[in-house]
This record gives C-alpha cells, sequence and structure tokens, in this order.
C-alpha cells in the first residue's frame, strides 16, 4: 500500500509542481532514467541487487513493481527536479540536489523498514543512498549534456557490475 500511495503522492506533486506543459523538454530525462533501471533490471536478472517481493508489494511481483516505479515515480520525480532545479547560486543548487537525495534516502528508508525492497548480493541502504548521490546530478547532466551523462554512465555501470560480481558473462 506504501508504493501505490507514494506513486498517487508523486503524480499529485507533479501536478502541482512539475511542468507539465513542457513535460517533452524533460522527456529524454525521463527516458535516460527509465533506461537505466531497465539496464539494472536486464543485467541483474538472475542476480539480484535487490527485489520488491509480493507480498508484502501489492503488486503481483518484483517486475510490476518496477514498472509503476519506473513509469510513475520516475516521471513525477524528474519533472519536479528538473523544473524546479535553481537557475543560480551554487549553494542553492547544491542544497536542492541533497534535498532531493534525502527524498530518495527516505522513500528507501520505508521501502525496506516495510519489506517491501529487499537487498541481495553485498547491496545495502549505504550503497542506495551512494547511488541517489549519483543519480540525481546525473539526470541534471542528463538534462544539460546528455552524451556527457552516457559516457559518464558507462564506467558507472561497468563498475557495479564488477563490484558487485554480477555473472553477466557466464552462462546457466
Amino acid at each position: 500500500m506504501f508504493l501505490i500511495i507514494s506513486g498517487f503522492i508523486s503524480i499529485l506533486c507533479a501536478w502541482r509542481w512539475g511542468d507539465w506543459k513542457n513535460w517533452r523538454r524533460y522527456l529524454s530525462t525521463i527516458q535516460y532514467f527509465i533506461i537505466g533501471d531497465m539496464l539494472y533490471n536486464l543485467f541483474t536478472m538472475d542476480f539480484p541487487l535487490w527485489q520488491y517481493p509480493n507480498p508484502p508489494n501489492l503488486l503481483p511481483n518484483h517486475l510490476f513493481t518496477n514498472l509503476f516505479i519506473m513509469f510513475i515515480i520516475y516521471p513525477s520525480t524528474v519533472l519536479i527536479f528538473l523544473y524546479r532545479f535553481p537557475k543560480r547560486n551554487f549553494f542553492h543548487q547544491l542544497l536542492f540536489m541533497s534535498i532531493w537525495i534525502l527524498l530518495w534516502a527516505v522513500f528507501e528508508y520505508f521501502m525496506v523498514y516495510f519489506g517491501l525492497c529487499v537487498y541481495h548480493h553485498g547491496w545495502s541502504y549505504g550503497w542506495s543512498i551512494s547511488f541517489a548521490s549519483m543519480m540525481i546530478p546525473m539526470l541534471l547532466l542528463h538534462h544539460k549534456h546528455p552524451m556527457w551523462a552516457y559516457l559518464l554512465s558507462i564506467p558507472i555501470i561497468v563498475f557495479l557490475l564488477f563490484w558487485f560480481h554480477v555473472p553477466i558473462f557466464t552462462n546457466k
């Protein structure tokens, strides 16, 4: 129920504080966000670092829960974050990003607390916070300089795959 309520709240927040009139301006960054998560799911299909179990999730399985997050929460997040990002003053920009990282950390905390997200293979809440601390600036980088974001994403993905020993090159 927490996830469904979170999705509903994120839609309401995006409707209130997001830039729906100009949603196309943010579409490529929304797609970048979703594609990144889809790559995670593809690479870790047989070796998940985290999962969304049912129960306690109301959605039938990890796939449906993940799709719900990808297509409801991610677009809402991007529509608000990029539209409301401060144009000037580095301190305000840093504070704004820190607030968004904190929001992701709180969301993840409740997901883990209620058993809606379970970690595996060395992933932890600390890794999630570290990932959010990288993800938020990467969304901004993609919005401003998409090619740089894609190029920087490659070593990040490779690092995570090797660090967590994800067996993507082995046959079962």
